[in-house]
């Protein structure tokens, strides 16, 4: 029963542009770079797809859940031009090891397109404003799917919960297809070479003392998040991958706001990336016990 998406109206190699917060001193001309047809590799077809899930709870039904995501991928208008501002990246930055022709040619690497937003819902039906809380980083995206939501919560009963009680619904957008996930945009994405974002300090994470009080000696975290261009985690992109006990994770995470990067570049203009990190944490990091 899955619908067709909205196509992307424009082709992506004619409207690219550069994300980020921050002006560089050379941003037209890497734009200009980013934008031209000339750095492409080659293009794929892509779908973006809209998937629609309960945060806590199974009182929404397989039905509910498909009218609901058919109803904001009707809604959607994709921003004019689809920005292409975060690149796809390495797994596992920290062990990454580039070779040299890499490190001069860079990698081919296609769009990154990843966003979660989260509404409340009454047992009335009564929508609250869409929170952005995964930002997708592509200029018009969020702000798109925002306008989509609420105007697919004004269209009929598809928002009211038949169990009668309150609905907290987690709205994700990005490339995977999981199940019953409805198409919201189609179109050919630019692949072009980049080369790849990489740690710019090797400090470690400090142990975290309550993990030694619970007598845990080890630990890994794996977090994904996109690298700015100012070689910055965005910390409004981050998601938990993998990880093992919630000391590990508070560690990892107040270690990341201190972590530094090279950025992506391509033809030696900064863009963001999505990547994949690990923090690791044993026995050379715990520290010693306490003098009784």
């Amino acid at each position: 029963m899955r619908r067709r998406g909205l196509a992307i109206a424009a082709a992506l190699l004619g409207g690219a542009r550069l994300g980020g917060a921050q002006a560089h001193p050379d941003s037209s001309r890497c734009d200009s770079i980013v934008a031209s047809a000339a750095g492409v590799v080659d293009s794929v077809s892509s779908v973006v797809f809209v998937s629609v899930a309960e945060i806590r709870g199974d009182r929404m039904t397989y039905d509910q859940r498909d009218l609901i995501e058919s109803r904001i991928a009707r809604a959607f208008v994709p921003p004019s031009p689809f920005a292409l501002s975060v690149f796809e990246g390495p797994a596992l930055a920290r062990a990454l090891r580039i070779s040299s022709g890499a490190d001069t040619l860079g990698v081919p690497r296609g769009a990154s397109i990843s966003g979660t937003y989260r509404i409340e819902v009454t047992e009335n039906g009564v929508v609250s404003e869409p929170e952005v809380v995964r930002s997708s980083l592509m200029r018009g995206l969020d702000s798109a799917l925002v306008r989509a939501i609420r105007a697919a919560a004004k269209i009929g009963t598809a928002f009211r919960p038949v169990s009668g009680d309150r609905w907290r619904l987690e709205i994700r957008v990005g490339g995977d297809s999981v199940d019953g996930a409805h198409a919201l945009a189609q179109g050919r994405f630019p692949r072009m070479r980049v080369r790849d974002a990489t740690p710019a300090s090797k400090e470690r994470p400090a142990f975290p003392e309550d993990a030694r009080t619970d007598s845990l000696d080890h630990g890994e975290v794996v977090l994904r998040f996109v690298v700015d261009r100012d070689g910055l985690p965005a910390l409004e992109t981050v998601e938990l991958m993998r990880s093992v006990e919630v000391p590990f994770v508070r560690a990892a995470l107040r270690a990341l706001t201190n972590q530094k990067f090279r950025p992506a570049t391509i033809s030696g203009c900064p863009v963001a990336q999505l990547i994949e990190f690990p923090f690791i944490f044993d026995d050379m990091q715990r520290p010693p016990p306490r003098a009784p």
